[in-house]
């Protein structure tokens, strides 16, 4: 999905999977195809006509035949597909193939919004091509427990079908932990996101309402987007978009997770959700709605704090408040906020779980 030359692509993940996976295989071909993906891009807009032009079987049949030329010409041993079932469902059986997601097709159109108008024929036809890969009887790698068992329960095979490999913080080098953040002086909140409601951005503005009542010099920091409904709003700081591939702007964006004393984004559909793992990167505790993957990154009071779909605004700041106001346990969820980083929500724990499925341990004879 999207090239892995480019880090914008899917929120950098092809290119941070391919740079893993260079690092573990000596032999690695990318089978690129930019202008192809440059102009099914363009079609996204009909999604709201109920139309998926992907999955379209003169699409998934044209991939096939492209990749089954280049996997011939390099003899491929293995293919790992980054979030692109489309491209390679239907390609020769003789390829061995391991597809990466954060969520099937049938699981995704039915959590997010945007899909709600796809027609029915465009269903069937990404069923169809979803099944097909399911099919194939190769490993499919998902990035959290939610997306297994929504796709166990969608297309109706076991849920032990799909291996359980996270995917880690897209950051190029480790940050490190640094000290302990005191919980002394102002509470500092961060907002991380392009898509201000989505990512429960007004619930976030609500909370830290209630939590300047309770500490005046608290400070809300957005980057990624510029809401109107927080502008000018005493204490809280909007940066705008911030690019880690601008040195000035990836500094900025650094020192925001430094200086923060947690990430707040409750948002409302979130396959799994990248930023809170970049959080845990910087022992930073995030603050999310349990939806969707984010159960896999985040456990409540641990590394984190996770609340349920119908949590509102008062219920966040109260839990904030609750682990701000005790220093014990705001330094214990820094510590296990770390943890989790180091222990599963980085790209070397994922490319050793790739590996595995590459490499699967030889089936010792009996005697």
């Amino acid at each position: 999905m999207g090239s892995p030359f480019e880090r914008a692509s899917w929120s950098g993940i092809p290119f941070y999977a391919l740079r893993e996976l260079r690092r573990r295989f000596r032999d690695v071909v990318v089978i690129d195809t930019p202008r192809i993906d440059k102009a099914l891009r363009r079609t996204s807009s009909l999604s709201r006509l109920g139309l998926l032009v992907l999955r379209e079987p003169i699409v998934t049949a044209a991939f096939a035949r492209h990749l089954n030329r280049r996997l011939e010409a390099i003899q491929a041993d293995v293919v790992i597909s980054i979030g692109a079932d489309y491209k390679v469902a239907y390609i020769d059986p003789q390829w061995r193939v391991i597809h990466v997601a954060d969520g099937l097709f049938a699981p995704i159109i039915n959590y997010y919004p945007r899909y709600r108008r796809l027609s029915a024929r465009t269903r069937r036809t990404g069923d169809k091509v979803q099944a097909h890969l399911i099919g194939r009887e190769q490993p499919i790698a998902v990035t959290s427990t939610w997306a297994a068992w929504s796709a166990a329960e969608a297309y109706g095979v076991p849920v032990s079908r799909f291996k359980v490999a996270p995917i880690g913080a897209n950051l190029d080098t480790d940050p490190g932990m640094g000290a302990l953040r005191p919980n002394s002086g102002p509470l500092r909140l961060l907002f991380v996101g392009y898509d201000w409601r989505r990512k429960g951005g007004d619930i976030v503005a609500a909370a830290f309402n209630i939590l300047r009542t309770r500490l005046p010099n608290a400070e809300l920091h957005i980057v990624g987007c510029d809401p109107a409904e927080v502008r000018g709003v005493p204490g809280v700081v909007i940066h705008g978009p911030l690019s880690k591939a601008e040195p000035g702007q990836s500094e900025t964006l650094s020192d925001s997770f430094r200086e923060a004393n947690f990430l707040f984004m409750p948002s409302r559909e979130e396959a799994y959700g990248l930023v809170y793992c970049e959080a845990c990167a910087y022992g930073l505790p995030p603050v999310a709605r349990d939806t969707g993957g984010v159960g896999t990154i985040i456990r409540h009071r641990w590394n984190g704090l996770l609340l349920d779909t119908e949590a509102d605004a008062q219920a966040y700041a109260d839990e904030i408040a609750a682990i701000w106001s005790d220093g014990a346990r705001y330094a214990a969820m820094q510590t296990a906020a770390r943890e989790a980083f180091e222990t599963h929500l980085n790209w070397t724990a994922w490319g050793a779980e790739i590996e595995a499925l590459v490499r699967p341990p030889p089936i010792v004879g009996e005697g």
